[in-house]
């Protein structure tokens, strides 16, 4: 898929934004600007269906699809439009860069967790559900988990693109570890 005209446009004004806040400095109330100018952004929502970034048909081994709408040639200040048809979810982990997560359709719970990766098992702290008119911000060292149940529909934004991200870790229940998640490589394209 790929965004319309206005959407383009849209975009392309909540990045510049985005790269003159991150330029200014990452910091706890940079991400929450972050946050604020996506949400600004989600207020379009006509401009962003589920008809236009569809999910994953039920019953196909993937549970959700990941469009890139923006992103700059250095892969930094990355955009995506997150879809999800039924049930997703995943385990907690890090970002190794900034992160924002803004909800356009349906409900995303996000489990915080306190520490840092890769320092014992991650203890909850908080739950916020991403919805229409919300958002969460994280700083690169931030532990969180996501649960979707009855689909999904969030912009989700990165100070690096999710290709180039291959140092995040996530915690492995089984082992009870923390392990080095691999780099999301099967992102469809979505913009222009």
């Amino acid at each position: 898929m790929s965004l319309g005209e206005k959407a383009t446009t849209l975009v392309a004004e909540a990045m510049d934004d985005i790269r003159a806040i991150d330029l200014a400095g990452v910091d706890r109330d940079a991400v929450e600007s972050i946050r604020d100018r996506l949400l600004e952004l989600a207020s379009h929502r006509s401009e962003f269906t589920s008809e236009s970034f569809p999910a994953p048909e039920v019953g196909e081994a993937k549970k959700s699809a990941m469009y890139r709408i923006a992103q700059d040639e250095d892969d930094r200040f990355a955009l995506y439009v997150s879809s999800v048809g039924d049930q997703s979810a995943a385990p907690p982990h890090d970002h190794t860069t900034w992160a924002v997560i803004v909800g356009i359709d349906g409900q995303e719970r996000n489990v915080r967790y306190s520490g840092v990766a890769k320092g014992g098992a991650p203890e909850p702290v908080s739950e916020f559900v991403v919805e229409e008119g919300t958002g969460i911000a994280f700083l690169p060292d931030d532990v969180h988990s996501i649960h979707i149940d009855g689909g999904a529909l969030n912009f989700h934004c990165y100070g690096l693109a999710l290709e180039e991200l291959h140092h995040r870790n996530y915690w492995d229940n089984k082992t009870e570890e923390w392990k080095v998640f691999k780099a999301v490589s099967d992102i469809r394209e979505g913009r222009w």
